[in-house]
């Protein structure tokens, strides 16, 4: 008799058991989890990123996006994950309903505040966390509520950008095979290479059938054939030249006339030009690009290189 009550009583406590799960379940099911309104893209004018430790403004200027207050372009791509982000913003799941932010890095201190208008309107606005565990998610939260949600995506990385991160690093940009002469000129002198094609030499006694492809080669202004594989290290070099960093302090006024000057020539001129050193660094400016800046050694030392060996 007493096994058959044990048996009771452990059936009613796996019941009980079971029916607090199910309801523990259905409660998940049927929370409600809020999700943003759709806005369109194109209809965002600035942006605000906030943080504990950076503060950056984003403005669209005839299509551009740029940084406020001084307006350096920025890096389209880079504003446009931002955007992608903004505007796709998925809440998932329910995290946290305690108020406590600090352990998913959604206090004040670890917070990145998000800001999307449309003019004058406040499009969207949300605080990111640190990316989850899983990194398919990322910690959130919305204005004025107190939970925590997973958003889809591990984006915190696409927010976590200085101004001078967000810049736009591109110096210089032109196609390679545009290039039909390439002018190098220092205080000592001036270099000039163009592009030349080499009639082929018959063969075997005919002059047609035998000969070999017309090629291109690259002459000095003497005549004189220079390195193929040397013009082309610097063309592909200069073709899509990035920066290190921007000299905010100094204007190309201020920089002083270039020590050394490359002009490439194809459809328009694309010139990159090299100023006195200052402190280790060569300051540098380009046709494409309203600011000075300089180069990482690496790729200073590169240019460098290919200049010594076609002069």
């Amino acid at each position: 008799m007493k096994g058959k009550k044990e048996y009771i009583v452990l059936f009613i406590l796996i019941a009980a058991l079971g029916a607090y799960l199910y309801l523990q379940r259905t409660d998940r099911v049927h929370y409600e989890i809020p999700q943003p309104q759709a806005i369109d893209a194109a209809s965002i004018t600035a942006l605000e990123i906030v943080s504990k430790d950076a503060s950056v403004s984003l403005s669209k200027k005839d299509g551009v996006w740029q940084i406020e207050p001084k307006g350096y372009p920025a890096d389209q791509a880079k504003v446009r994950r931002m955007l992608e982000v903004i505007t796709g913003l998925t809440l998932t799941d329910l995290v946290s309903e305690s108020g406590s932010f600090e352990r998913y890095d959604l206090g004040e201190a670890g917070r990145i505040a998000v800001r999307a208008f449309a003019g004058e309107a406040l499009s969207r606005e949300f605080f990111l966390g640190k990316t989850a565990p899983t990194h398919q998610h990322t910690f959130v939260t919305l204005p004025d509520d107190t939970r925590v949600f997973h958003a889809k995506g591990g984006f915190r990385r696409d927010f976590a950008y200085s101004a001078a991160e967000l810049r736009n690093m591109q110096v210089l940009s032109f196609p390679e095979d545009e290039i039909t002469k390439i002018a190098i000129s220092s205080q000592v002198g001036e270099t000039v290479l163009a592009q030349s094609e080499i009639e082929p030499e018959p063969q075997d006694g005919s002059e047609e059938d035998g000969a070999s492809p017309r090629r291109i080669v690259w002459k000095n202004q003497e005549g004189k054939e220079v390195s193929t594989p040397e013009v082309d290290a610097l063309l592909s070099t200069l073709s899509a030249l990035h920066c290190e960093a921007y000299l905010e302090e100094m204007s190309k006024e201020q920089a002083g006339e270039p020590e050394t000057t490359i002009t490439l020539t194809g459809k328009s001129d694309y010139v990159l030009s090299f100023h006195p050193a200052r402190e280790g660094k060569t300051p540098a400016s380009s046709s494409a690009n309203g600011y000075v800046f300089v180069l990482a050694d690496y790729r200073q030392e590169s240019i460098e290189n290919s200049i010594k060996s076609l002069k």
